[in-house]
C-alpha cells in the first residue's frame, strides 16, 4: 500500500506531509480489508483556522461549534461492507483539521501536539473508512497512537 497525500495549508502548521502520510499508513496497516495492502490510497488533507472548520462543522454536521478534524470521504462504509472500488486507486477523501484547536487541546491534555495529531489524525483515517465511534475504532487509534508517539 503506498498512500498519496496533498495538504493545503490554508494556516500554519506544524504538521508536514511526510508526519501525517505515516499516520495514515499505520492506520491503513491496522485494517484487515482484503486488498487494501495493494491499493494506491489517495488522500487530501486541509489545515483550517478554527473560524473556517466551525462553519463547516455547523454546514455539514449542524454542530455550531470548533472542532479538531472532519472527514468528508464517499457514502461507502468499506469496513460494514467489506469490499473496496475495483483497480489500483483508491481515493478515500478528505480531512480537514485545525491545527489551532489541535495544539490547544494537547496543552489541556498534557501532551505533546504531535501526540494529539497521531490520535486525531488516525481518527479521521477510520472514519473515511467507515468506521463510526466503537470500542474498536478507538482500540486501533490508541494501538497507532502508541505505536507511532514510541517513535518521535
Amino acid at each position: 500500500m503506498r498512500v498519496t497525500l496533498s495538504q493545503e495549508k490554508e494556516v500554519a502548521t506544524p504538521f508536514d506531509d511526510d508526519f501525517l502520510r505515516h499516520v495514515a499508513e499505520v492506520t491503513l496497516s491496522k485494517i484487515d480489508l482484503l486488498g487494501l495492502k495493494d491499493k494506491e490510497v489517495q488522500l487530501g488533507v486541509a489545515a483550517v483556522s478554527e473560524e473556517k472548520i466551525q462553519t463547516l462543522n455547523k454546514e455539514y454536521r449542524g454542530k455550531d461549534k470548533e472542532t479538531d478534524i472532519l472527514s468528508f470521504g464517499e457514502e461507502v462504509n468499506f469496513i460494514e461492507t467489506g469490499r473496496l472500488p475495483e483497480g489500483e486507486e483508491l481515493i478515500l477523501g478528505d480531512l480537514i483539521y485545525s491545527p489551532d484547536f489541535i495544539t490547544r487541546a494537547a496543552l489541556e491534555d498534557g501532551i505533546s501536539e504531535e501526540h494529539e495529531m497521531v490520535y486525531i489524525f488516525s481518527h479521521g483515517v477510520l472514519h473515511l473508512l467507515g468506521y463510526d465511534h466503537s470500542d474498536e475504532m478507538f482500540a486501533i487509534q490508541d494501538e497507532v497512537t502508541e505505536e507511532i508517539v514510541k517513535s518521535i
